[in-house]
C-alpha cells in the first residue's frame, strides 16, 4: 500500500510539473518581451495580466524591479510603469575587519546526510583535490547510527531538522544550527577561511582554495558566492516570500547555497547574528553578511557550472574543458568516479592546474 501511494504521488508531481511547463511555454509564446528601461537589455518574455487591481507577471524567468517611467510631456490620463534589474552586487565594506593573514588556512566544511559509504566516497574526492583530512569538517545531518559509523576524525552531527527540507524555499531551509556548531568547533582551530560545500557540489581543480583566496584578495571580499544577486524590492520569488516588515535595511542579497567561501571573521559574525531567522538560507546568509558590513562578491564566470538542477549544468567533460572550478549537482556514481580519477590525474601532474 505505501508503494502504491508513493507511485501515485510521484505521478501526480510529474503531471503538475508537465502542466506548469506547458503553461509557462504558453505564457512566453503569447506574452510580451520586457526591456530593461535602464540598460535596454531584454528581461525575457511572459504574460503581463492586470487582475483585481494588481499586475500579475506570468512565465518570466528573470526577476526585475518595477519603476515609474519618466515622461517628457506631462499628462494626467496616461502613466507608465517600466521595469529594470538590480546592478551587480558591488557594495563597499562598511565594517572594520582584521588584515589578511600572512599564512591563510582554509577549512572545507562539508555538509552531507547520506550513509557512511557514500560519505567516504565524497571525502575521497576532496582528498584527491588536495585537502588533508584534518582540514575537512564533516557536518552530518543523517541518522545517529550513520553518523557514528562514519570514519572521519572531524565530524559534527546536526540534531535539528531545519536543514532537512523537501521544498527548501517554501519550508525556509536554514543552516543556523550548522553555523553555530561549526563556530563552536572552530574555537580551537587555526583556520582563517571557510569553504562551505554541500555533498553534491564537487571540485574539478586541485587548487580550489588558492583560486578562491586570490579572487577574494583581488575583489577585497569577505564572502564569495555563486549566483550572487540583489533581490530587494524586486519580483524575485524568494524575496517575495521572505520579505518582512521587521527588516529595515534597503538591501537584500541572494546566492546559491551549495557552495561559498568566507573569511572566518565573516562566517562567525553571521553565525552569531540571527536577526533573519525564518528567512530561507540563500537570502539569510548573504543579506546578514552585507548588513553587518562585510563585502560580498560573486564568483564570476563560474555560475554556469553550478546550478540548482542537473539538467541546467554542463556535463562533466564539457565543464572540465571550459575551465570549471567545481560542478553542481553531481549525484550519480559514474560521474563522481570520473571526477575522482580526473583529480588524481591532476595531482600526479605538477604542471596541471
Amino acid at each position: 500500500m505505501p508503494f502504491a501511494k508513493n507511485a501515485v504521488s510521484n505521478l501526480t508531481s510529474k503531471l503538475k510539473r508537465l502542466l506548469r511547463e506547458l503553461a509557462v511555454w504558453l505564457f512566453r509564446l503569447i506574452g510580451s518581451e520586457v526591456i530593461d528601461s535602464r540598460t535596454g537589455r531584454s528581461l525575457g518574455r511572459g504574460l503581463i495580466l492586470p487582475w483585481r487591481g494588481r499586475i500579475h507577471l506570468l512565465g518570466f524567468h528573470h526577476s526585475f524591479v518595477p519603476v515609474p517611467q519618466h515622461q517628457n510631456r506631462l499628462t494626467y490620463w496616461h502613466r507608465e510603469i517600466a521595469f529594470t534589474a538590480h546592478g551587480e552586487v558591488d557594495f563597499p565594506r562598511t565594517r572594520k575587519v582584521s588584515p589578511p593573514p600572512a599564512q591563510p588556512h582554509t577549512l572545507l566544511l562539508l555538509l552531507d546526510h547520506r550513509p557512511p559509504g557514500a560519505v567516504a566516497e565524497t571525502l575521497a574526492v576532496w582528498e584527491a583535490a588536495g585537502f588533508a583530512a584534518g582540514d575537512i569538517l564533516l557536518v552530518h545531518g543523517g541518522s545517529a547510527s550513520d553518523f557514528a559509523a562514519i570514519a572521519h576524525p572531524n565530524k559534527l552531527h546536526l540534531a535539528g531538522r531545519a536543514h532537512t527540507t523537501t521544498h527548501h524555499q517554501r519550508e525556509k531551509q536554514s543552516y543556523s544550527e550548522l553555523l553555530a556548531l561549526s563556530c563552536e568547533w572552530l574555537r580551537t582551530q587555526p583556520h582563517t577561511h571557510i569553504l562551505f560545500h554541500e555533498y553534491d557540489h564537487l571540485p574539478l581543480t586541485k587548487n580550489l582554495p588558492a583560486r578562491l583566496l586570490e579572487l577574494a584578495r583581488r575583489e577585497d571580499a569577505d564572502l564569495l558566492g555563486v549566483e550572487l544577486y540583489r533581490v530587494d524590492a524586486s519580483t524575485h520569488p524568494h524575496w517575495l516570500s521572505n520579505e518582512s516588515k521587521t527588516y529595515n535595511s534597503p538591501v537584500a542579497l541572494s546566492m546559491l547555497g551549495t557552495g561559498h567561501f568566507w573569511t572566518r571573521e565573516a562566517w562567525e559574525a553571521v553565525a552569531l547574528d540571527r536577526a533573519l531567522d525564518g528567512w530561507y538560507l540563500e537570502l539569510d546568509m548573504p543579506t546578514t553578511a552585507h548588513r553587518l558590513g562585510f563585502r560580498a562578491r560573486r564568483i564570476d564566470q563560474q555560475g554556469r557550472f553550478v546550478k540548482a538542477l542537473e539538467k541546467h549544468r554542463p556535463a562533466f567533460e564539457a565543464a572540465v574543458e571550459a575551465g570549471a572550478w567545481s560542478l553542481h549537482p553531481v549525484k550519480d556514481g559514474p560521474t563522481i568516479s570520473r571526477i575522482q580519477a580526473h583529480l588524481r590525474g591532476l595531482a600526479a601532474n605538477p604542471n596541471a592546474r
